[in-house]
């Protein structure tokens, strides 16, 4: 029974050790296992899995209350300081932005842009296109006033660093408008700001979003403007149509453009007038728009014209609009004269240096400028080539020189001798000007053979006239009298024309 009872505490003994190993073991095993993957990322670990028991993150910071607290408070007022540098920093940016955008229209001073309207049928603003337009655009940016000065394209001037004198827009013709301005700058002491270039599609654009301008046509202009509208209609692809009458008349974008464009009857002195007109009419229209009108003018014309003015800067003016008008405009050189300079029919400053001291008189209010070394050596240079070292009268802004000038610029001169002259005898120079010259003969020329509508009927001149077109061009070769001439281009564009339309969107 003892043997009974001591085998009974060993089997006892053994259970219970044989419990505890087995209770060990199933301690360690945990331990033992692989541990779920974990990342910690700042006070806190990220596991791979987890249950209710064993939540996927743990927090392992301290677990002192007031510091955890502490801890949020300094991340929040760090976080605070940081959205408040932004802000000051966008705050400075936004201001830089406005102060360059104001800076040019609301500081004293001046702004002054040249710009430049180019004769450009493919498309090109830069060299190679014919400024027929070339005009400096001055803006008193404390009073809003805008003043034109009509630059005439003829002017004899010095155009290049390698001291070449021509036309003042072969400049543009060689070089773009860096050559053109850098010509303008050291010819007429100016500092040019900006510039901008533009055809007569964008014009024609332009005034058409604005609803047109109302002008005065003269019989004299009357006589020839239809043919310029056919024209300009097939280079610019707008829709127009032919006037019916002289006297007042409501003009749609090309017509404006076709009337900016007549020289035929006078001179390109008086054409310089009219392109200041439709510029003051445009403005004035621009005026009295909404700021919707402005921002579709500016979307549709921006792309068109090329310049160094910004578009913030556009939509800056657009905005202020009221502001701004046009006050004095005038052509350049105030005295001048014409004469042929070799074979080129030229308009002779006389002098120039008197002439930029008034144009800064005009421009800038400058009583008494003094006339840079550059000009007075130009100025020099060609009063040598013309004989003329004296100062003259100042002409009438919108008037010829000289009855010279305006028996040269009338419609049997201008349309055949000057277009049947062999290009053989002249210089590349020269012959590039000269189809200058020819460009607007070649538009009424043109328009001796009207195109015609899809029922047939003829548009534009000559829609009331049988004749062949070598037959008109007989009758150009022929010398008239300019009186002739007129009464002829009057009997083109009879009632049947005027009532057709030519191009598309017409309404």
């Amino acid at each position: 029974m003892d043997y009974e009872d001591e085998l009974d505490r060993m089997r006892a003994r053994k259970r219970r050790e044989g419990s505890k190993k087995a209770g060990s073991t199933d301690r360690a095993h945990p331990a033992e296992r692989k541990r779920p993957e974990q990342a910690v990322r700042g006070d806190r670990t990220y596991y791979s899995t987890g249950d209710g028991r064993n939540p996927r993150v743990r927090y392992n910071g301290p677990q002192n209350n007031a510091r955890h607290k502490a801890d949020k408070k300094r991340k929040r007022k760090h976080k605070q300081r940081v959205i408040f540098t932004e802000l000051v920093i966008l705050a400075l940016v936004l201001f830089a932005g406005f102060f360059l955008l104001k800076q040019r229209t609301h500081e004293k001073g001046f702004w002054t842009i040249a710009v430049f309207g180019v004769d450009s049928r493919d498309g090109s603003l830069e060299k190679g296109a014919l400024s027929d337009v070339e005009m400096i655009c001055n803006i008193d940016k404390a009073t809003g006033e805008i003043k034109l000065v009509s630059v005439y394209r003829d002017t004899y001037l010095k155009i290049n660093s390698k001291g070449t004198y021509h036309k003042i827009n072969e400049a543009y013709f060689k070089g773009g408008h860096k050559q053109a301005v850098e010509a303008l700058n050291e010819n007429l002491d100016l500092n040019i700001d900006d510039y901008a270039t533009f055809n007569w599609k964008a014009v024609a654009d332009a005034i058409n979003i604005l609803g047109g301008v109302d002008l005065e046509i003269t019989d004299s202009e009357f006589a020839y403007i239809n043919g310029f509208i056919t024209e300009t209609v097939k280079s610019t692809g707008v829709g127009s149509y032919q006037l019916k009458k002289a006297g007042m008349n409501h003009l749609d974008g090309v017509q404006a453009v076709a009337y900016a464009r007549l020289r035929l009857m006078d001179t390109d002195f008086n054409r310089t007038e009219r392109q200041r007109k439709v510029v003051s009419l445009a403005m004035e229209k621009a005026k009295k728009a909404d700021f919707g009108t402005l921002s579709t003018l500016v979307t549709a014309v921006f792309p068109q014209i090329s310049t160094s003015v910004g578009m913030n800067d556009v939509l800056s003016i657009a905005k202020g609009i009221s502001k701004y008008h046009i006050g004095e405009t005038t052509g350049f050189p105030f005295s001048r004269t014409t004469m042929k300079i070799g074979k080129m029919d030229c308009v002779i400053p006389t002098t120039l240096e008197s002439n930029v001291i008034q144009l800064h008189q005009f421009l800038y209010n400058k009583e008494n400028h003094s006339p840079s070394s550059a000009v007075k050596k130009i100025s020099d240079k060609i009063s040598q080539e013309s004989g003329i070292s004296e100062p003259g009268k100042n002409a009438p802004s919108g008037g010829g020189s000289g009855g010279k000038k305006k028996e040269n610029s009338s419609a049997p001169k201008e349309t055949a001798p000057a277009q049947t002259e062999p290009s053989a005898h002249t210089t590349v120079e020269e012959s590039t000007m000269e189809s200058t010259k020819e460009t607007t003969a070649e538009a009424v020329e043109e328009s001796t053979e009207p195109p015609t509508n899809d029922d047939g009927s003829l548009v534009g001149p000559g829609a009331n006239i049988k004749e062949t077109k070598e037959t008109q061009e007989e009758k150009t070769k022929e010398t008239k009298p300019e009186k002739e001439v007129q009464e002829n281009q009057g009997n083109q564009t009879g009632p049947g024309a005027a009532d057709e339309e030519v191009g598309p969107g017409i309404e």
